[in-house]
């Protein structure tokens, strides 16, 4: 199977989700209609011609190029392959864009000029393109903020009996394909068998509903052999193996709305928390709200009563060493976190706290 091709743009990554799902849901049959049906839906086949084209869209895009002009006069059955499918593809996000700015503004004026200018080279593309246009603008028009949980007292969070003073601990992250790798990958972590198994972020593409129930959830619940939950309800607290998700920024895309029901069916009380021993405490972080829309290289960072909180866990740790985890990374080798390899607004708020770490895991650089 093709690699996948993730963007950084929100609204990208969100064309992305839509095309999956469209593609995917085709793919698996009536099945896939059942949110609580215990089979998880493969992740498409990236050669797909709607998924490939949304990817290398959205690639281009996120590397800066312009959307391209859409040939007015030329209908599409007089391209060629490879620029009918570009053709449709481009069309199909100008369309996109134009419904959901109707949706916000109540100005339908360029949905109409596009209909008039299109309608017919477009309605010779691929019937699926129109089902793609239709779940993104749903997407769109149901965006809200993220729910975002915040602690009342400096005691919230916190996680005792459910890591053992001889533990056994699993730490993966950028997982959420629903590809065969990462099925892979879990099931050699399974065999393991683990006390605690610790995923630092991510599902892609936008971490919408149907993302997190079939390439994170199912596979995760399955693979791990936890309590069964249908989807929406809670487990009251972490089963064993305990298995706990970190917020990354492609788990934010699509609002958060579908991370916070999966963690509450995992028994995970918020997207930041404290897991200890009588030795050992693992502070796990919340650096993707901050990056749930990135826009112009902008850093992540932490709200400030997190910020408080953790501090608290860390000048109170009774002894114990403490090991930090989060989706975003502190600096990086490989590329800059702004101007520099340095996220210097998130150092500013730890940096008076690293000393007291003994160790610092993080994800999202793949």
């Amino acid at each position: 199977m093709a690699r996948m091709k993730q963007a950084r743009s929100r609204e990208l990554s969100l064309w992305q989700s839509a095309a999956d799902q469209v593609v995917s849901k085709g793919s698996a049959g009536g099945q896939a209609l059942d949110v609580n049906s215990p089979r998880a839906i493969r992740r498409p086949d990236q050669s797909d011609h709607v998924i490939a084209a949304a990817n290398d869209l959205a690639q281009s895009l996120d590397q800066g190029e312009s959307l391209p002009e859409t040939p007015h006069a030329v209908a599409a059955a007089t391209l060629g392959v490879g620029d009918t499918v570009k053709f449709c593809s481009v069309t199909a996000l100008k369309l996109a864009r134009a419904r959901l700015k109707a949706l916000r503004t109540g100005d339908d004026s360029e949905v109409k000029k596009f209909e008039a200018e299109l309608g017919a080279q477009f309605g010779q593309c691929d019937p699926r393109w129109a089902q793609v246009i239709a779940v993104y603008v749903a997407a769109g028009a149901t965006h809200g903020p993220v729910p975002y949980r915040r602690h009342q007292q400096l005691g919230d969070f916190v996680i005792d009996g459910q890591l053992p003073d001889n533990a056994k601990i699993a730490l993966v992250a950028d997982w959420g394909t629903g590809q065969d790798p990462a099925r892979f990958l879990l099931k050699q972590i399974a065999s393991k068998k683990p006390d605690v198994v610790i995923h630092l972020g991510d599902v892609y593409y936008s971490g919408a509903e149907h993302e997190f129930q079939n390439y994170f959830y199912k596979i995760w619940q399955q693979t791990l052999q936890l309590p069964k939950v249908k989807w929406g309800a809670k487990l009251a607290a972490p089963s064993h193996p305990a298995t706990f998700t970190l917020s990354g920024n492609h788990d934010m895309y699509a609002g958060g709305g579908p991370y916070y029901t999966t963690i509450d069916m995992l028994g995970q009380p918020a997207s930041y928390f404290c897991l200890r021993n009588s030795q050992w405490q693992f502070i796990a972080l919340d650096t993707g709200l901050h990056d749930a829309d990135p826009v112009g290289g902008s850093t992540t960072f932490l709200e400030k009563s997190e910020v408080e909180w953790l501090q608290d866990k860390i000048h109170n740790a009774g002894g114990r060493k403490t090991v930090l985890l989060s989706h975003h990374q502190l600096f990086s080798a490989y590329e800059n976190i702004g101007p520099t390899k340095i996220n210097q607004g998130l150092l500013d708020q730890v940096k008076d706290l690293l000393p007291e770490l003994t160790a610092w895991f993080w994800g999202h650089e793949h």
